[in-house]
């Protein structure tokens, strides 16, 4: 079993370091985004580092060009003008290694995605060191691809072997106060497909979380969702805000979006919570995860059921920790774990403005099952 936990690029130098001749393999998709080519620039740093450290290692660079289906736009262009830096700063660098870059056609079905990686792939044996930047890959292909390269890790996916994983996201300055709007989709379990109402279906107990945060389209459907549920005191409803304690006024700003909810949360039973790191919000999901967990061991029908919106890194955390929870707990009936997310959202607008410090998150396929969750 191989559990996620908090990293940073120098615990990356270290595994590169230690294994001989590593094979490692980076996947980046830069948008318009300026925070989207902010990983790259520092992976080139961190690469050339360890070369003139006397470690010897090859690299294969992925660039996904991801490419709506519309006429060319000045975000567009925006966005070929990122891509091109990062070719260009690739083939400038001093570090070696062979870089592919494959233009998509965007919306496409994550399981198309996944194979055009395969092909990408194919010939690397085993991959010691994936990395993926996912700061600007939208999250429908980022869950798919979280899914894949965990059957990976243990030989049941598409991909090569892969031995250490490291999931990188680039922090943005700000966001733009007025933004276009978003196309708002029905929130589904994104394993099961299921609405919450269904998954709540034939269960003894239930912890559901729900982060305010992004749209409060997402949060309100899920709340009325549980409204009325008739199981009392055998659902426990966690509203949870994120507070970036890096970025304290933007998350004011969104925190002001959803003063209403979190004003009445309370009133309905709704336990509201604040967590103020990546670090943090990863220890809350794991400790009601571990809440759930009890009750399965007692003999209940379980759900835990997560609405990861916010940050990306969150929807990342949560997808692990249920994954956690249905590989200790057992995938039978009497255990039924999801990640809640909307069907069909996507951004239409510039999104982002600057780029901030960079959050690692890794795993390794070698980890001992019996060893704890670190937090």
């Amino acid at each position: 079993m191989s559990y996620l936990r908090i990293g940073d690029l120098q615990s990356i130098r270290l595994t590169i370091r230690s294994t001989g001749h590593a094979q490692v393999m980076v996947i980046l998709a830069p948008n318009f985004e300026e925070r989207s080519i902010q990983c790259c620039t520092e992976l080139i740093e961190l690469f050339e580092g360890i070369e003139q450290d006397g470690s010897t290692f090859e690299i294969h660079w992925i660039i996904f060009t991801l490419q709506g289906r519309h006429s060319p736009t000045v975000l567009d262009a925006i966005k070929a003008v990122n891509v091109r830096r990062v070719v260009q700063a690739l083939s400038e660098g001093q570090h070696r290694g062979r870089v592919a870059h494959k233009i998509v056609e965007y919306p496409i079905d994550p399981g198309r995605f996944l194979g055009e990686l395969a092909l990408l792939m194919r010939g690397v044996p085993r991959i010691n060191q994936l990395i993926v930047d996912y700061s600007a890959i939208p999250r429908n292909l980022l869950s798919a691809l979280v899914e894949e390269v965990a059957a990976s890790s243990n030989n049941l996916g598409r991909f090569p072997k892969v031995e250490n994983v490291a999931l990188l996201y680039a922090w943005a300055e700000s966001y733009p106060k007025a933004a276009g709007p978003e196309l708002l989709g029905e929130v589904v379990g994104h394993f099961s497909s299921l609405p919450l109402r269904s998954l709540l279906e034939e269960r003894d107990h239930a912890e559901v979380v729900i982060f305010a945060a992004g749209t409060t389209h997402d949060a309100v459907s899920l709340l009325e969702a549980l409204r009325g549920n008739g199981m009392g005191n055998q659902i426990g409803i966690h509203l949870v805000n994120f507070m970036n304690s890096d970025n304290l006024l933007e998350s004011r700003l969104k925190l002001r979006n959803h003063y209403t909810i979190l004003r009445d949360a309370p009133l309905q039973g709704v336990q509201v919570r604040y967590v103020f790191t990546v670090r943090h919000a990863l220890a809350y999901m794991r400790d009601v995860a571990a809440i759930c967990g009890q009750a399965s061991e007692e003999g209940l029908r379980t759900l835990l059921a997560i609405g990861s919106f916010g940050p990306k890194p969150i929807a990342v955390a949560a997808q692990f920790v249920v994954q956690e929870h249905v590989e200790q707990h057992g995938t039978t009936s009497e255990v039924r774990a999801d990640v809640l997310n909307s069907r069909g959202s996507q951004y239409l607008s510039p999104y982002s403005l600057g780029a901030r410090d960079i959050t690692v998150f890794e795993y390794h396929s070698t980890n001992a099952a019996s060893q704890p969750p670190p937090r």
